[in-house]
């Protein structure tokens, strides 16, 4: 099921955040954009608001969801009719490291994995549809995030995102 991304061939969109408001709007925009099955990867640096975006779009589908990092367990899952959310955290992954981590355990046709520092692990990096990078911008609480999609699925969903933010 997994797939390799194509950085030669990849549609990129960017946009800029002012506030925590902002970064659960475009959450909820890409809630709309996507298909599945999906695997997402998020980068940037500690405290740019990677997992914000993740528990914003978690709480779209259950606004009482208690979503935490998966820092330490590594994975957090979360199971509702239409679709399997499943959050990884790459952080204290070491470079050499192996077989932490089966993707293909929870890939199913409603599934999709978000994948915080997807860029500790080449392998997932490689079979990712879409990468969200985010960064700190000049002004403390301003961000920058960049969806790039990579698949043929990736770069559609990136052209709904972006019919999504033209709304």
């Amino acid at each position: 099921m997994m797939q390799t991304m194509n950085k030669t061939n990849m549609k990129t969109i960017k946009y800029i955040l002012n506030s925590e408001a902002q970064t659960r709007e475009a959450a909820k925009k890409f809630s709309k954009a996507i298909s599945l099955p999906l695997i997402v990867g998020l980068t940037g640096d500690l405290g740019v608001g990677k997992t914000a975006f993740i528990r914003s779009f978690i709480k779209l589908y259950n606004k009482d969801e208690r979503v935490k990092s998966p820092t330490f367990s590594l994975v957090e899952e979360y199971i509702y009719d239409k679709i399997n959310i499943i959050h990884a955290d790459l952080y204290r992954i070491k470079e050499n490291e192996k077989y932490y981590l089966n993707l293909e355990d929870y890939q199913s046709k409603k599934s999709l994995i978000l994948i915080e520092w997807i860029n500790n692990d080449q392998k997932f990096m490689a079979c990712s549809d879409i990468i969200i990078d985010i960064n700190i911008l000049d002004k403390k609480d301003q961000r920058e995030i960049v969806f790039s999609g990579f698949s043929e699925q990736g770069k559609k969903i990136i052209k709904n995102i972006e019919d999504a933010f033209k709304k």
